[in-house]
């Protein structure tokens, strides 16, 4: 592992990295990192090593530092870039392969620089917003109106019945081939996230939950996500799917059980919990 964790900076800066400076590379929901000898991404590059391939038209973002060096996230075309030792990786392969730290600064990234290229003009008086020197803040020079990157905050629960041994996994009409999965769902305004767990095994799936648990979490950043897993135990009703986002569900045990997500996702985390893998 290249560093042991992302120390967050508390400005955010817009300028090219210097030479040795490590940097993420994004385009779109592609990443440029170095692999290890199976192919994994594991390290960030240095600027200097990818600096020459990447076309002129690019944004930047310091993240914080690693190892005392400092830590950008570019933004460019990447579809024609080819270099020797660094691989192009999805953002998704990132987050279900790569270690925590690397994951920390791919998700820092993505985000800051989704959150910059959307708040270009301020939202009030519609002028050009500048970087706050002092914070993680874009500012109105006209208005004065700070702009601060923002998470949409999301549930997702592990509901099990017959003392655990039952867990409730349901199809979503989104999902890839015939995968089953928790259920989730954002958090509204003014709700709590044990509220919003609640409402959202009641509206996909007819039933009540009780004694609703926090678990664990993880950032996703498609584009600004943080997913907030919880367990809970069945209370009553007939789960049937709503038919709208799941087209199916059932109540599946450790021995038997339909295909299941990726194995680094927050979903799968809980899961291998629950069946105690």
């Amino acid at each position: 592992m290249l560093f042991e964790a992302l120390q967050i900076s508390s400005e955010i800066f817009f300028r090219q990295p210097d030479a040795d400076d490590m940097v993420i590379c994004f385009d779109r929901q592609d990443a440029l990192l170095l692999p290890d000898a199976a192919g994994n991404p594991v390290q960030l590059p240095q600027w200097q090593m990818v600096a020459s391939a990447l076309p002129e038209s690019r944004e930047y973002c310091c993240l914080g530092t690693v190892d005392g060096k400092r830590c950008f996230a570019v933004k460019g075309e990447l579809e024609k870039v080819t270099l020797d030792g660094i691989g192009k990786f999805t953002c998704r392969q990132v987050l279900l392969t790569a270690d925590e730290a690397l994951k920390s600064v791919l998700c820092r990234g993505k985000k800051l620089l989704s959150w910059a290229a959307g708040h270009r003009y301020c939202g009030v008086c519609r002028k050009k917003l500048t970087p706050s020197a002092t914070d993680l803040a874009l500012i109105c020079p006209a208005c004065g109106e700070h702009y601060y990157p923002q998470l949409a905050p999301a549930v997702i629960v592990a509901v099990t019945r017959n003392g655990g041994k039952e867990l409730l996994l349901a199809h979503n009409r989104n999902f890839r081939n015939n995968m089953y999965s928790l259920i989730a769902g954002f958090v509204e305004a003014g709700e709590t996230v044990e509220a919003a767990a609640a409402r959202e095994i009641m509206e996909e799936c007819g039933i009540t939950v009780k004694n609703i648990r926090y678990f664990t979490s993880q950032v996703w950043p498609f584009p600004n996500s943080l997913m907030l897993a919880f367990t809970a135990e069945y209370d009553s009703g007939i789960a049937e799917a709503d038919g709208t986002e799941l087209s199916d569900l059932g109540w599946f045990t450790a021995d038997n059980h339909p295909e299941l997500p990726s194995p680094g996702s927050v979903a799968r985390k809980v899961i291998d919990h629950i069946f105690g893998w």
